[in-house]
């Protein structure tokens, strides 16, 4: 699939440039919680960012709100992690004229992160897995080195993840409960505690 300058540009702007998302402004799910994110937050996913038409870019943008999605801590290191996961994961559906990407906004509480999981480069996969036990892939576009914090100890990663027709079906369809994501380091698992914060935003994106 091949992206217009534009699109390409739509999606960087709005990264750098036009908001900041602070995900220690978003009230997380618990860790020595056994309820789901779900049962303890109201549903809100598909509050939105900003909706219009940019006049700069000439695209017209739909942008919802990042949502917790998932978080993640490794056995061997939870001992240090005290109250908070090693990884905190913000996701949101992103469209651009008819372009729709999957945006996840990735919290790493450590300053020392990129040696652990390198970069989040081009072309890496995302695995998707359904609450069917069903697969979808999808690639991110733009190569992330990872932007480290050392005032917060923590180190910061985006992954931008074009859809497609089939996918956005599959997403407005079923609840995601497993990703899976290629670091330049290797293979990760993470299991969603927010399973339909996905399907909820594309299919609230089809009412528009």
């Amino acid at each position: 699939m091949r992206f217009s300058t534009i699109k390409i540009m739509s999606i960087a702007y709005l990264l750098t440039n036009s908001i900041a998302y602070s995900q220690s402004s978003i009230s997380w799910f618990d860790p020595s919680s056994q309820l789901t994110y779900n049962e303890t937050i109201g549903a809100v996913d598909c509050d939105i960012n900003y909706e219009g038409f940019d006049k700069t870019l000439g695209v017209t943008i739909t942008d919802f709100e990042p949502k917790p999605f998932f978080m993640h801590t490794q056995p061997q290191v939870q001992k240090w992690m005290k109250d908070k996961y090693l990884l905190e994961c913000t996701a949101n559906i992103y469209q651009a004229d008819e372009t729709t990407f999957l945006l996840l906004h990735m919290s790493i509480n450590s300053e020392n992160a990129k040696h652990a999981y390198g970069n989040l480069e081009k072309g890496s996969s995302l695995k998707i897995t359904f609450d069917d036990d069903e697969n979808i892939y999808v690639e991110n576009i733009e190569r992330d080195r990872g932007q480290a914090q050392r005032s917060k100890s923590i180190t910061l990663y985006e992954g931008i993840y074009p859809l497609e027709g089939f996918e956005i079906k599959e997403l407005s369809r079923k609840n995601i409960i497993t990703l899976g994501i290629v670091w330049e380091e290797g293979y990760q698992e993470y299991e969603v505690q927010n399973s339909d914060l996905i399907r909820n935003q594309v299919n609230c994106l089809k009412k528009k």
